[in-house]
């Protein structure tokens, strides 16, 4: 599909977005059942049923804009298969010290969530300057979502990156 027009570009992130949270469901569960943290499992297990309700959202957009979510020639995002096939790595190094390992999941998952901030703003403002606002208000709490779940893989970092520090030097 050729961007001409800011429609088409939206079309084309919404796109890309619907794909990265279809195949991001599979690869977070996987993530929670890799994580020696309980704490790091149950955030994933959230993430997952977020993940859904962004999905199900982008539905709705793609519906109210008379369109049909579909292959793009972004659709299938390189970028975003390549950090969820980081994360699938990480979790299957089953050798990995169980520490050091979920800080390294935490350290892919933030750069799968900066890559969803990243699209979900772009959306959300194209959106907008297309005078879909109501669209735009939908984007936004997916926007708002995945920040939340960055920070919180943060601060889960902040605790667990101590405990695989003490546990790789010991």
């Amino acid at each position: 599909m050729p961007l001409n027009t800011m429609k088409d570009l939206l079309y084309e992130q919404l796109n890309e977005l619907h794909a990265a949270e279809k195949h991001s469901t599979g690869t977070l569960q996987k993530l929670m059942d890799a994580a020696s943290s309980e704490e790091l499992a149950r955030h994933f297990r959230i993430h997952v049923e977020q993940a859904k309700e962004r999905q199900s959202r982008l539905e709705a957009i793609f519906e109210e804009l008379k369109m049909k979510p579909g292959p793009t020639s972004r659709a299938e995002s390189r970028g975003m298969k390549g950090l969820l096939d980081d994360c699938l790595k990480l979790a299957n190094m089953r050798k990995a010290e169980p520490h050091v390992r979920d800080a390294a999941i935490i350290a892919a998952a933030q750069h799968v969530a900066h890559d969803e901030i990243a699209g979900y703003g772009c959306a959300r403002t194209w959106a907008d300057l297309l005078g879909h606002h109501d669209l735009a208000s939908m984007l936004q709490a997916s926007l708002t979502e995945a920040r939340e779940a960055d920070e919180k893989l943060s601060r889960l970092a902040e605790s667990l990156n101590k405990t695989a520090l003490v546990a790789a030097t010991a």
